[in-house]
């Protein structure tokens, strides 16, 4: 069994107190990210070298990771709320950060300091994914400009724009072309 269902199992008894279930969630959404980031980095080497036969499979277990932080994190911002008893439900993140260093500071020093330091790692692991996928997506943009520049050059009547036999545009979608010259 993996740390992550340990943690799960632990934290669905019903014995451990609110501070000590927000502390395991924090846990388990920092060891979910991580396996997030590996995950990301081996889809970012399959586009960059190519290699498309486990694309989908890791896409899905991406998606499956993700799905489970974000029933943690409405896990933790349920009990949070209820653990401070503060009422306040502003979308901003830096209100939520605020009310979480206030109400953490309600905590003892000890308890305030694993969590808050839990709560700040959980944040850069979160921000480093961001990162990379936002590369991802850069690189991904340039690629797609560079491959669109080259059919354009290289089919300038392509543009675009394709038409159906009874004149309707239609999705382009990318035909073979034949090259007779040297590239």
């Amino acid at each position: 069994m993996d740390t992550i269902a340990t943690m799960r199992q632990t934290l669905d008894t019903t014995g451990l107190a609110d501070n000590e279930k927000t502390f395991l969630i924090l846990q388990l959404q920092t060891e979910i990210m991580e396996k997030i980031a590996a995950i990301q980095e081996s889809v970012r080497n399959a586009v960059i070298n190519r290699q498309w036969t486990d694309f989908e499979s890791l896409l899905r277990t991406m998606n499956r990771y993700g799905d489970q932080f974000q029933e943690l994190e409405s896990q933790r911002t349920a009990l949070f709320a209820d653990l401070f008893k503060h009422e306040e439900n502003s979308e901003n993140r830096q209100d939520q950060d605020k009310s979480f260093y206030t109400a953490a500071s309600r905590l003892p020093e000890e308890e305030r300091r694993g969590l808050t330091e839990l709560y700040r790692n959980l944040k850069l692991r979160t921000l480093k994914v961001r990162m990379a996928n936002e590369s991802l997506v850069t690189y991904l943009d340039e690629a797609k400009t560079t491959v669109d520049s080259f059919l354009d050059a290289a089919c300038p009547d392509r543009k675009n724009r394709f038409y159906s036999r009874r004149g309707v545009k239609v999705p382009a979608d990318m035909r073979s072309m034949v090259i007779n010259h040297s590239l």
